[in-house]
């Protein structure tokens, strides 16, 4: 060290000024270079887990009804920015079904956690199962694979740097002038920075440096609380992004998950509430008026509820989820009535508020979902689960109306028995599970002997569930189009046999029903005509069964089905005739072979004297177009002497034969 003596005092102080403060800036930088690393990657993480929530329910629906086409599209209208770089859905089997940046499909995709350049960008891998845990254990339909952008954390890194370069060269200058009378001095200023770096460096942005003049060493604490103060607002900044939604000014999901979770932990379950809004046709605003117009209303909807709920209660939460979704959580009394209330105020509100653009004149509803806390397992996903269910059943209904959600309401149960047999449903499908069952229709005079396809689901437990425990839930979940597929491959492929090895069929003509689902679903009636080629069945010998509802509700599509398999010479009845609104009318515009009157009508018919005036109308009718009559539900002796009477052609039901499994007729 002698060569240091030989060194003039001042730039020995130059020198130690130099060391320290190059030590200070680069203990200062790195803890704060960290703290802004971790926090944009934890920015990163909830913008995946946002992503994920967003794209979970399409990938779930898509993965169901293998609808890629329109997950594609939604994909690419959902993503397009620089914060995700890609995405890629997978089926079960990993088979990428759908993506979005992510061209190469042959590629292997990064495992989960992986940080990689991608089209020179930073990139950080996060892997979702798409699947269900409802009613049992987890059921995966796929996974989904997110790339999310990390350049902001390399742009940060890059200003930091820089900053710190610059901000080095400046405190070696300084340290140029200082001189042996202020060493000491000197020496407790930037001992006290040290310090305050460390505390900066243990998490505490709120720590300064204290200025106590104009000299070089309080400018370096200036620019040191600068930096500080930069970094805290970018944070902020971030913070803020995360938990607010931009249009409407009302809280993210993420935000509100959280806030709900911190009132459940301190307020008694029976004083918190969480409400559920979903605006009813709120397309129609879109369409009519443009997306401008539907950016303030969804704006206007927040401010009636920043109105509206937080003078009346104790705590409130408010958050806007997705397009026409908005949620609310508060701490009020335990009492229904002025929670109900304080939902209806806001849906009349909204029903009130005017919507003008270009001279047209809307108006939008809210279906409103509430719950109480306590009635569900206090959990948030639980609450959120039971708040869109009411609100689900509150659009069922007809919309513009609040529902409480009670365990016994019956529009709640049956819901809540739909999401229960989900995971039942999607087991049957896998393993195809369903059972073809027949049920004989007689002929009342002279006439070919019929029977009706029916079905029954079959539990890993040997239960056989009919079609009224299920029915409504594979509707409701789009499932129909791959039940109808399984049900009618495995009756074609009996029938086939039974033709092969000259055995009798059940009965003369096969009645087979087709759900409107299935009309829709793309490429079904192909695969109906594939299956009767491979299996050699006569078209003669059947008919397709087509509920009323479905030829009202989907015309063209029936129109088209009905055209096409009487092409072929199979018949075709319409199911459930006289439930719906437009029966006798619709039918100038079909050919139909049969109709089947509705059980509501022949229940009764032997009792009630409209019920038999409108069976003796539809014979007529019948008649009249050359079409046959069948009854179904006949369960006693006296409904059948009534409906021979009548003049019906065919009859349905217990008293007439019981249904049995296809294959022990």
């Amino acid at each position: 060290m002698n060569w240091l003596r030989r060194i003039p005092f001042r730039i020995q102080i130059l020198l130690a000024a130099g060391t320290v403060l190059i030590i200070i800036v680069a203990g200062f930088t790195y803890a704060h270079w960290r703290a802004l690393d971790e926090a944009l990657l934890r920015a990163a993480e909830r913008e995946a887990l946002h992503y994920t929530r967003q794209l979970d329910t399409l990938a779930r629906q898509a993965l169901l009804t293998h609808d890629y086409e329109q997950l594609q599209d939604r994909l690419q209208a959902l993503l397009g920015g620089e914060t995700v770089a890609f995405a890629v859905v997978l089926d079960e089997d990993g088979r990428p079904v759908a993506s979005y940046g992510w061209q190469d499909s042959t590629q292997a995709l990064p495992p989960h956690g992986a940080q990689l350049e991608w089209h020179g960008r930073p990139v950080r891998v996060w892997y979702h199962s798409v699947a269900s845990t409802a009613g049992g254990e987890p059921i995966s339909f796929g996974s989904l694979v997110l790339g999310i952008s990390l350049t902001p954390l390399e742009t940060g890194r890059e200003r930091l740097i820089l900053s710190t370069a610059l901000l080095l060269l400046f405190s070696l200058a300084l340290g140029g002038v200082l001189l042996d009378g202020v060493a000491r001095r000197l020496a407790r200023r930037l001992v006290a920075l040290a310090e305050l770096s460390q505390t900066l460096a243990a998490g505490d942005l709120s720590r300064r440096a204290e200025v106590s003049g104009s000299d070089e060493v309080s400018v370096l604490a200036q620019s040191l609380n600068a930096l500080a103060d930069a970094v805290a607002a970018r944070i902020d900044e971030l913070r803020h992004r995360i938990e607010y939604d931009a249009l409407t000014g009302l809280h993210s999901r993420i935000y509100f998950d959280e806030a709900l979770d911190n009132l459940l932990q301190r307020y008694e379950p029976g004083r918190i509430w969480v409400c559920a809004i979903d605006l009813d046709h709120f397309a129609a605003v879109n369409d009519s008026c443009g997306h401008e117009a539907g950016d303030r209303v969804l704006r206007d909807v927040a401010r009636l509820m920043e109105e509206i709920i937080p003078p009346r209660v104790e705590q409130a939460v408010l958050a806007h989820h997705d397009a026409d979704e908005f949620a609310a959580c508060w701490v009020g009394t335990s009492e229904d009535a002025p929670n109900e209330a304080l939902a209806r105020e806001i849906g009349a509100k909204i029903l009130a508020h005017p919507i003008t653009d270009n001279g047209l004149n809307l108006t939008v509803a809210a279906s409103i979902g509430l719950v109480r806390a306590d009635r569900v397992p206090s959990t948030v996903a639980d609450l959120k689960i039971a708040a869109d269910i009411a609100s689900y059943v509150a659009k069922q209904l007809g919309g513009n109306r609040v529902v409480n959600y009670l365990p016994t309401h019956p529009w709640v149960e049956r819901r809540r028995r739909e999401i229960e047999l989900l995971p039942v449903l999607l087991n049957a499908i896998r393993t195809e599970a369903f059972e073809p069952w027949v049920q004989r229709i007689v002929p009342v005079g002279e006439g070919r002997l019929h029977a009706e396809i029916l079905m029954r689901l079959v539990t890993e437990r040997g239960e056989r569930l009919t079609p009224g425990v299920f029915l409504s839930a594979a509707e409701r979940f789009q499932l129909m189009p791959r039940i109808d597929r399984i049900v009618v491959r495995k009756v074609m492929a009996d029938l086939g046999r039974r033709l092969a090895e000259n055995r009798p069929w059940p009965a003369d003509v096969i009645s087979l029903n087709v759900s409107g689902q299935t009309l829709s679903d793309e490429g079904w009636v192909e695969y109906l005509e594939a299956l009767l080629r491979e299996h050699g069945i006569p078209p003669e010998r059947l008919v397709f069964e087509i509920t009323e509802s479905t030829v009202i509700e989907q015309t063209e599509v029936a129109v088209a089905f009905i055209t096409r398999m009487r092409g072929l010479g199979a018949a075709i009845a319409l199911d459930d005739f006289g439930s719906g609104t437009s029966s006798f009318g619709y039918l100038r515009r079909f050919t139909a072979d049969y109709i089947k009157a509705d059980g509501q009508f022949v229940r009764h018919v032997h009792e009630r004297r409209e019920d038999r005036v409108i069976v003796q109308t539809m014979v007529s009718l019948a008649r009249l177009m050359r079409m046959a009559t069948i009854a179904e539900f006949v369960e006693n002796d006296a409904i059948i002497a009534t409906l021979r009477e009548l003049g019906v052609d065919y009859l349905q039901g217990y008293a007439v034969h019981k249904p049995q499994p296809l294959s022990e007729l």
